[in-house]
């Protein structure tokens, strides 16, 4: 056979069977196809007509033709086939098979992931909450607090005892920014303070009777003013749909267990993050008043064992799950903090 003839395989547009053909050059300009029963068919076409689909990994290259034909190569472009762009796509195809390349692609795209959710998802998430206009979080606010509502029911406290924290906390804890404080009877979520994005303090009657001095919501209730400060609620809502996006553009589908999972304990990584920040507000807004920290560490603790909290059982595996740190870590840091200012003092 002449070295400017090649075996391929042909489709001629008409039918989808794929044929043995052979292509030999005519000029520089334009080859020849021969196909069917004993090649008896020809065809002519320009290469200004053609279009190269590039060989990518074991699949070799593909030519489109002008009247849905197409050839398909069994190797690599022969020398003499004078497609425009040849050259650059043999090039690619060859990088494409080198180990050191594949073994670089791999590195850096894991590296780029990784830095995409350890700090470029975080980063967004923090731009955007701060920057999207205050009716926003209204709306998302409202559907929350309906939720929570109907998950609680009617206070019982006093309305002279109501009126007493609201009081403290408007002196005491609100700063520019107070919030609308609500009291509910816990039920099934207990003792516990929730702060919604419409600038609500939801504080339960199970958490206030829990406290054995006024300071001690107070400490909560500043805590919670940081989640609002700061727009936690937002920024969790945004780099858990920031990493369901990525997750679901590499697998495709982000309905099953395996993809969810993940996102969730990312997710819970970053509410880590945030009780944490809220932590250090509270910290920062007590001692400004003059408000001794350890009265939160006190009620951390009171709180942990009033939930049946295990401190023993608590394990680094259990902690990652946890959307909130561990407690005793907590508490470690309440009191690093009270006795780093008490040695400030003169």
């Amino acid at each position: 056979m002449s070295a400017q003839v090649t075996d391929v395989i042909f489709y001629d547009g008409i039918v989808s069977k794929p044929q043995p053909a052979q292509v030999s050059r005519i000029d520089d300009q334009s080859v020849l196809i021969r196909y069917g029963e004993a090649y008896a068919q020809q065809r002519r076409y320009l290469y200004a007509d053609m279009q190269l689909i590039g060989a990518l990994g074991k699949i070799q290259p593909v030519v489109e033709l002008k009247d849905d034909a197409r050839l398909e190569f069994s190797s690599e472009l022969p020398e003499w086939f004078n497609l425009q762009r040849k050259g650059l796509q043999h090039s690619i195809w060859k990088l494409e098979r080198t180990p050191a390349l594949i073994l670089f692609s791999v590195v850096f795209v894991l590296a780029l992931g990784f830095a995409t959710i350890k700090w470029g998802i975080p980063a967004a998430s923090y731009h955007v909450a701060h920057h999207l206009p205050a009716n926003t979080l209204t709306r998302m606010g409202d559907e929350a607090e309906s939720y929570v509502l109907k998950m609680t029911e009617d206070t019982k406290l006093p309305k002279a005892r109501q009126q007493k924290i609201v009081t403290q906390y408007q002196q005491l804890v609100a700063g520019d920014q107070p919030a609308k404080v609500v009291f509910r009877q816990g039920g099934a979520i207990g003792a516990n303070a929730l702060a919604i994005p419409n600038n609500t303090i939801i504080l339960t009657d199970e958490l206030v009777a829990l406290a054995q001095d006024d300071r001690e919501i107070m400490g909560v209730l500043a805590h919670e003013q940081g989640h609002l400060v700061q727009r936690h609620s937002l920024q969790q809502a945004l780099s858990s749909l920031g990493f369901s996006v990525i997750l679901i553009m590499i697998t495709g589908d982000g309905s099953d267990l395996l993809t969810n999972l993940p996102v969730a304990m990312v997710g819970a990584s970053y509410s880590r993050n945030f009780e944490a920040e809220a932590d250090d507000y509270a910290l920062n807004a007590m001692q400004a008043q003059h408000i001794p920290t350890i009265h939160f560490a006190n009620f951390l603790e009171r709180l942990a064992k009033d939930s049946g909290e295990d401190k023993e059982a608590e394990s680094s595996v259990w902690d990652f799950f946890s959307s909130h740190p561990a407690t005793q870590e907590r508490i470690k840091a309440v009191k690093a903090f009270e006795a780093e200012h008490t040695l400030r003092q003169p």
